[in-house]
């Protein structure tokens, strides 16, 4: 069991530093780990929460009072489960090779460089004088480039895409996404109106009894 944990816990370092060898032994041998992948986004999500709250004053722009935690992590994750589902099914169409868990392992191991710079960067934001700030623009730059490197790297290994069609399917899940959030506005709101019209149906019927 140790050996097991030992084993996903070198893939999550080694992906980082060989992102299309361990993204192929993920998919093509099982070495990746779901679990991780899940948990390194729940805890994107917390540490944008916490990047809001106490990235010191001299960097930190965002009205703490008007801020819903909830809310901040939820957008995160939802968005981040919006791209996964949307990718998912795009690259069916597409004939790509991953499935849903295979991408939810890119997304994961791949937020490891920005989770990494944005700890680096709420600790040093409480250090730094205005002057200094472009030294921790350009450590979180550095993770945000890594993690677009990673994200392509994976997706093209899993899909066995090329990087142009990669590109593309990538894309299209934009695309994709864009359409799944309307029709679920859309189905929303419908569902809004149909409850308001059946209450006030019942409400005029109970009035007329």
């Amino acid at each position: 069991m140790k050996a097991q944990i030992k084993e996903k816990l070198y893939y999550l370092k080694y992906s980082f530093f060989h992102p299309f060898d361990a993204f192929y032994e993920m998919r093509f041998r099982g070495k990746g780990s779901l679990l991780i992948a899940v948990i390194s986004i729940v805890l994107f999500g917390i540490l944008q929460c916490v990047r809001y709250q106490y990235t010191g004053f001299v960097m930190n722009f965002t009205q703490i009072a008007a801020m819903n935690s909830l809310s901040v992590f939820a957008t995160w994750v939802a968005g981040f489960v919006l791209f996964i589902v949307s990718n998912w099914s795009v690259t069916t169409l597409l004939n790509g090779k991953g499935g849903l868990g295979d991408i939810t392992q890119v997304i994961g191991y791949s937020l490891v460089p920005v989770e990494l710079t944005t700890i680096v960067q709420i600790i040093l934001s409480n250090f730094v004088i205005r002057e200094e700030i472009m030294i921790v623009n350009v450590i979180s730059g550095i993770g945000i480039v890594w993690f677009l490197f990673m994200i392509v790297a994976g997706l093209c290994t899993i899909h066995e895409y090329s990087f142009g069609k990669n590109m593309a399917s990538v894309f299209l899940s934009f695309v994709a996404a864009a359409i799944i959030i309307f029709l679920g506005v859309l189905f929303f709101t419908l569902m809004e109106q149909m409850i308001t019209f059946v209450v006030s149906v019942v409400q005029e019927f109970i009035r007329r009894m």
